[in-house]
C-alpha cells in the first residue's frame, strides 16, 4: 500500500477564495463555520483546474492514501462537467505522475473516528454530502464511501465496533441493505435508512441536495419578506426647507438646536 506524504495536505490548505466548493459551502453556511469543516476534513485547493478542491481519504491511522481532485460550481455546489457532459475529476498521484503508486482506497473521513467519542457513525456516498451533513446534522460522525460501490466490508471494517447507518442515494437502498444484511452477519451494527426512497425526488439524489433545496428556499423567502418590507416602508422625502436647514446645519449646527428648542415646523 502507498501512501501520500502529509505534507501535501498541508500545502494544499490554501487560496480558500479560488476554491468553488469552499465558496459553496460558505454561502450556505458562512465563514466561521465553513473554517471548521475545512479543519475537520482537512479539505485542500488544487491547480489541476481554476477552482477545484482535494477530498484527503486519510485513513484512522493517519495515513495519506488518496487525494481525490474535483470541481464544483461556486454557485450551485454541482459538479462542474465538460461540454462532452463528463465531470473533472482527477487524484493528486495522477497530477504527481506516480506510476508505482499502490492506491489502497479507505472511506472519506475515516480519520475522525480518533477525534470522537461518538459511537453513531452515518455513511453517505460522496464526499460532498459527509461534508454538508456534517454541518446540517452535526450530531452524527458523516463519513463517504466516495462512490457507489465504496459500501463493502474492505471500507467498513475498521467500524466494526460502531452503530453505523447508511444514507444511500435515491435508488441505491436495495444494494446497501442487502449488502448490511451480509455485514451484520460478521458482527457488524448496520442499519440503512430508507428515507430519500419514501420521496419524489429524481433517481441519484443524495440527502445533501434535499436540505440544500430546503436551505436555499428559506434563504429566498428571507430575501423577499425583507424586500417586501423594504418596499412597503413610506421614502423619507424632505421639504424645501429642510433641505436648506440640513445645510446650514453642516456649517453651524447650533440651527438644528433652535430648531428643536422652539419646535418649528420644517414643512413647506
Amino acid at each position: 500500500m502507498s501512501f501520500h506524504d502529509y505534507s501535501l495536505v498541508s500545502k494544499s490548505g490554501k487560496n480558500y477564495d479560488g476554491n468553488n466548493f469552499i465558496q459553496f459551502v460558505k454561502s450556505l453556511f458562512g465563514a466561521d463555520a465553513t473554517k471548521q469543516i475545512i479543519k475537520k476534513y482537512l479539505i485542500g485547493t488544487s491547480k489541476k483546474w481554476k477552482g477545484a478542491n482535494v477530498f484527503w481519504q486519510i485513513d484512522n491511522n493517519q495515513k495519506v492514501r488518496h487525494g481525490k481532485i474535483m470541481l464544483y460550481n461556486s454557485e450551485t455546489g454541482k459538479r462542474q462537467k465538460n461540454h462532452l457532459g463528463k465531470a473533472y475529476i482527477s487524484s493528486v498521484r495522477s497530477v504527481l505522475k506516480l506510476k508505482d503508486f499502490n492506491l489502497k482506497q479507505c472511506l472519506f473521513g475515516l480519520h475522525l473516528i480518533n477525534e470522537t467519542e461518538s459511537k453513531s457513525l452515518a455513511i453517505v456516498e460522496s464526499e460532498k454530502t459527509a461534508i454538508l451533513m456534517s454541518l446540517f446534522k452535526p450530531e452524527y460522525v458523516w463519513l463517504a464511501t466516495g462512490s457507489k460501490s465504496g459500501f463493502k466490508y474492505e471500507y467498513l471494517r475498521p467500524l466494526r465496533d460502531y452503530k453505523i447507518i447508511g444514507f444511500p442515494d435515491k435508488s441505491e437502498y436495495s444494494d446497501w441493505q442487502n449488502k448490511a444484511v451480509e455485514l451484520n452477519n460478521l458482527g457488524f451494527n448496520i442499519s440503512i435508512s430508507q428515507y430519500l426512497e419514501t420521496t419524489s425526488y429524481k433517481e441519484g439524489t443524495d440527502l445533501a441536495d434535499v436540505l440544500i433545496n430546503e436551505k436555499l428556499y428559506k434563504i429566498s423567502k428571507t430575501k423577499d419578506i425583507k424586500q417586501k418590507k423594504e418596499a412597503s416602508s413610506p421614502a423619507i422625502i424632505n421639504s424645501t426647507t429642510e433641505v436648506i436647514i440640513k445645510k446650514m446645519a453642516s456649517k453651524n449646527p447650533a440651527i438644528l438646536k433652535l430648531v428643536n428648542a422652539f419646535q418649528l415646523s420644517l414643512r413647506n
